[in-house]
């Protein structure tokens, strides 16, 4: 796998120190952890508590980094940052909908890579 534009490998394979094996099952558990991260965040948003959404948004990208996946770490920056200054409602359904792009192009990216 090399490095695309929503897949950043030799990065994430350097987190998990060369270990490809590793790597699999981090993204295996990550592709399960983070529609959830990103499912809190709306439902955070929605209601209003702040807090907890960038909470949410910082888990998302944090995680997102460590795999690779830069364009998502970077949407979810975004939303953490809408979250931390309570941004306007069109900026957050623009935030949101880069997120959504990028996980997208993401799981795209490393379905290949994923055992059968």
């Amino acid at each position: 796998m090399s490095t695309l534009p929503d897949l950043d490998y030799h990065a994430a394979l350097a987190n998990m120190a060369g270990m490809v094996e590793l790597y699999r099952e981090a993204l295996v558990a990550f592709l399960q952890e983070a529609p959830l991260l990103m499912q809190q965040y709306r439902d955070y948003w929605l209601a209003g508590d702040w807090p907890v959404a960038r909470r949410a948004a910082h888990s998302l990208k944090s995680s997102a980094a460590v795999m690779g996946a830069l364009a998502l770490s970077s949407a979810a920056k975004s939303l953490e940052q809408l979250a931390a200054a309570e941004g306007s409602e069109l900026a957050r359904e623009q935030a949101w909908l880069a997120c959504m792009q990028a996980w997208q192009r993401f799981t795209q990216a490393v379905g290949s890579y994923l055992p059968a």
